[in-house]
């Protein structure tokens, strides 16, 4: 009886909180062929498409960042105090309680959207109706990933391949660079991760941000510094030639960080080559880790092609210790007999594809160049700048980084989705939300 009253009582409260949400209809107002200019609708965060309950917090959390994200919100709304709304269905929705890492520190991610679903005028009809789906949408995230996933950089480092020769197969080895594999990986790579393994290039940075890759360095300066915005065309191109019938479907970023203080700060050549010292031990030790796997996996395979398996990766260990020695010795001789002023530049390396290969990444170590080629895979090197992520004292809520993305239509059907990015690029405030990034303003 008890668990039947604590169920009752369960959808008893979802029941009122769903109750709570009016669902908006079709306007039906008459058109011909368009519906751009009937007026539009608007609801905000009391009245969302999909419910209420995508906040997931503790009784701190969940207030602080609703407390937030409704800042955002009635600063959206200021944007378009002078604005009228046509041709589409606005809708508020809140989200969030996840969590990002700034290196040390772990902050919870949560974020605004404002979904904007087309009017369409019905063939038949001839009366206005609502898309069900949306193209166009703003959101602004806080404590937002710096670098998306998927995107992890390998400055001379991970993965290894050997080519076939007269004694040996051609074999590829997957393997870490983080952390050493073994019982405590998984807690190592989060708690004391290698150093090369949180390096950050330009690409990286922009992976998602932006496609203009005729000024790829110029809009990661824009991003690094706070200042202006990118633009990822996610249909068309920057570079096409519009016409009449052109669509173009684009996201423009903005990161907002706090006033003259860089989100990352270039490794010096010193430093990478003395991370790479560290680097050098994880991969040795990896790679003969993944090694002995075959090895053990193999053990009772007595085939002429199992033989000779074993025969390739009892070489690969032999030749990758080889070039462990000699990898570690040009490292010390740079380090040892270059000048200071040659340390302290700035380390643009080949990596990825370029290092992939055993005898590549020997000849590329110790090698640097001038500036970030991401077709070549030679990438500048980052890392997070502790100047701007400090040890926070605050409640984990506390804004530090935010991004803001508005995904915007260009084509003559799509006049509702121009106006709004206009207007927003117009009026709102931008230095309002600036002023949230670690103020003490967030508890709740």
């Amino acid at each position: 009886m008890k668990h039947l009253i604590i169920l009752f009582c369960f959808l008893l409260s979802h029941a009122i909180g769903f109750s709570q949400i009016k669902k908006i209809t079709d306007p039906l107002t008459p058109c011909n062929g368009t519906a751009d200019d009937v007026a539009g609708i608007y609801t905000d965060h009391t009245n969302p498409k999909y419910g209420s309950h995508s906040i997931k917090g503790t009784a701190t959390t969940k207030p602080a960042m609703t407390k937030n994200l409704i800042a955002i919100e009635k600063l959206e709304e200021a944007s378009r105090k002078d604005f009228k709304l046509t041709g589409c269905a606005a809708r508020v929705s809140f989200s969030g309680g996840g969590s990002t890492s700034y290196g040390k520190s772990t902050y919870t991610s949560y974020g605004y959207q404002l979904g904007v679903y087309a009017y369409v005028c019905h063939v038949k009809e001839l009366t206005t109706k609502i898309v069900g789906e949306y193209q166009t949408v703003l959101r602004i995230n806080i404590n937002p990933d710096v670098v998306f996933g998927g995107n992890s950089l390998r400055p001379g480092t991970g993965d290894l391949s050997f080519s076939k020769t007269a004694t040996t197969l051609m074999w590829s080895y997957d393997f870490p660079a983080d952390a050493l594999l073994g019982p405590n990986y998984e807690s190592d790579r989060i708690k004391n991760p290698s150093k090369v393994s949180t390096y950050i290039s330009e690409s990286n940075l922009l992976a998602g941000r932006s496609s203009a890759y005729k000024s790829y360095h110029d809009d990661f300066l824009k991003l690094n510094a706070g200042n202006g915005y990118t633009e990822n065309y996610m249909r068309g191109s920057l570079y096409d030639k519009v016409t009449e019938n052109s669509y173009r479907l684009i996201d423009r970023r903005y990161l907002i960080t706090k006033p003259g203080i860089p989100l990352l700060i270039p490794v010096s050549r010193k430093q990478y080559l003395q991370d790479m010292l560290e680097y050098f031990e994880i991969e040795k030790a990896n790679f003969n880790y993944r090694v002995d796997e075959l090895l053990k996996n193999s053990a009772t395979n007595n085939s002429d092609f199992g033989i000779q398996q074993k025969k390739t990766w009892q070489a690969h260990k032999a030749a990758c210790t080889q070039h462990y020695e000699a990898k570690k010795a040009k490292v010390k001789e740079l380090l040892a007999t270059k000048s200071e002023e040659w340390l302290q530049q700035p380390a643009v390396v080949a990596g990825g594809n370029a290092t992939k290969d055993v005898t590549q990444r020997l000849a590329q170590t110790g090698v640097f160049y001038e500036m970030e080629d991401y077709d070549k895979n030679i990438f500048a090197l980052y890392v997070l700048n502790p100047a701007y992520f400090t040890t926070s004292t605050g409640p984990s809520t506390t804004p530090t980084l935010i991004e803001v993305s508005f995904r915007y239509e260009l084509n003559k059907d799509k006049g509702f989705s121009e106006r709004l990015i206009n207007n927003f690029e117009k009026n709102f405030d931008f230095e309002a939300l600036r002023k949230m990034l670690d103020s003490n303003t967030n508890k709740p």
